[in-house]
């Protein structure tokens, strides 16, 4: 389309990908200009717009790859494969997002490059790649979490390792959990998968490991339990995926006697989902007055590339 090539300037591009060299500016300018084989000996036309989309088009192909990695992802997709079939098929293609991936480090440059079909996913899924779940360690008190069951004395946030508690080595930024009391203690969140940037077909087609991870420990002098759930929702919450930790029982001076892991990954669960629902809880097993019930946190749901 007219215009689309307007002001395109030469990009810098590292050194360590391998293609061929381009014209220096000087050159490129001369050529936008007019030069014989730009216009093939005609008459420049009036429009510059057209002349330089024209002369973007007549560019080797793995020299417009080069181009076209430079722009952002965004108006590749929603702009540039709009402008004319070879430009929509390098933008459908896996050269391009292979490229955008090397070049912003999310695989190594002289990595394989054919383990992937879809170059493209992996762009998007390596560039949203996050813990979905807000304040998953109580640094804002309970701000984020929903459905908040507060049996007994209710959830508290405490400061690590807690009394009869031990210190969070597996990620030295985690300062805090959550604890419950006497009877079950529960909070949940609700994650909207399309507001946190994972379209449809993508959600349905691709359909992404989800990764959900969890910690959990109890005290030395206090037998507690733990659970788990999470859920795959539908756009009306009818559940398409589910998993239950079921109720874990942690010792009082157990011989783990430290922070456990639980992790699940979902996968291959068919099309239609659109929310993930994070619940866990804990109590404990002595119904004593205070917070001796399971402590949890640094709390985790990704979707994985």
């Amino acid at each position: 389309g007219p215009g689309i090539g307007k002001g395109v300037k030469k990009p810098s591009f590292p050194k360590s990908v391998g293609q061929p060299e381009e014209a220096s500016p000087e050159e490129q300018q001369e050529e936008a200009n007019g030069g014989e084989e730009a216009n093939g000996g005609e008459e420049r036309p009036e429009d510059d717009g057209e002349e330089e989309a024209a002369y973007l088009d007549e560019l080797p192909e793995p020299l417009l790859l080069r181009v076209l990695a430079e722009l952002p992802a965004a108006q590749l997709v929603q702009a540039c494969r709009l402008v004319c079939l070879r430009w929509k098929e390098l933008v459908d293609g896996a050269p391009l997002w292979l490229l955008k991936c090397q070049q912003e480090g999310l695989v190594p440059q002289d990595g394989p490059e054919d383990e992937r079909d879809h170059w493209q996913q992996f762009y998007f899924l390596s560039k949203r790649r996050r813990n979905l779940l807000r304040n998953p360690c109580g640094e804002e008190d309970l701000e984020g979490w929903c459905d908040v069951e507060h049996g007994g004395d209710g959830w508290r946030v405490e400061e690590l390792p807690g009394d009869c508690g031990v210190e969070f080595i597996h990620d030295e930024s985690v300062k805090k959990y959550f604890a419950s009391s006497f009877e079950w203690c529960r909070k949940a969140q609700i994650i909207d998968l399309q507001a946190e940037g994972y379209w449809e077909e993508l959600l349905d087609t691709t359909q992404p490991a989800i990764v959900v991870k969890d910690w959990y420990s109890g005290r030395r002098d206090a037998g507690c339990l733990y659970e788990l759930t999470v859920k795959l929702l539908s756009e009306h919450e009818d559940v398409l995926a589910e998993f239950n930790s079921g109720q874990v029982a942690v010792p009082a001076d157990s011989d783990d006697g430290g922070w456990i892991e639980i992790s699940h990954t979902f996968t291959d669960y068919g099309p239609g989902v659109r929310f993930v629902r994070f619940e866990h809880g804990g109590q404990d097993c002595v119904y004593w007055k205070g917070w001796f019930g399971a402590r949890v946190t640094n709390s985790s749901v990704w979707v994985e590339p």
